[in-house]
């Protein structure tokens, strides 16, 4: 049985996640652009959310909720269990409605 293709399986891997790795630097070099230009729509899509319930999705994959408060200069403050959070506006990729089921109440498991 011919099983020599199973010794560049770690190399394909490698370069799979040396991929990935250079989608998520790019991501962060365009945000930095858009940082030195001014970018002020974020904030002005920010503005509608004030007092709603947020889920805001950062560069670094990772995911922030909580109740919106205030939007200054190019950050936004976010109340949760009474502890505030403030995050800066450049790497906010998506910002939504925290999603709510039938009855009102928040999803305990969010897929998008």
């Amino acid at each position: 049985m011919e099983t020599w293709w199973l010794c560049y399986l770690p190399l394909i891997f490698l370069l799979y996640m040396g991929y990935l790795k250079r989608k998520g630097r790019l991501r962060r070099i365009r945000a930095r652009i858009g940082r030195k230009k001014g970018d002020t729509e974020m904030q002005e899509l920010a503005k509608r959310f004030i007092g709603r319930d947020v889920l805001l999705y950062l560069i670094s994959e990772s995911n922030i909720d909580g109740i919106l408060k205030e939007v200054i200069d190019n950050a936004v403050v976010i109340e949760k269990d009474g502890k505030e959070n403030v995050v800066n506006l450049d790497y906010v990729v998506r910002m939504r409605e925290y999603p709510v089921g039938k009855n009102g109440k928040r999803k305990s498991i969010v897929m998008d």
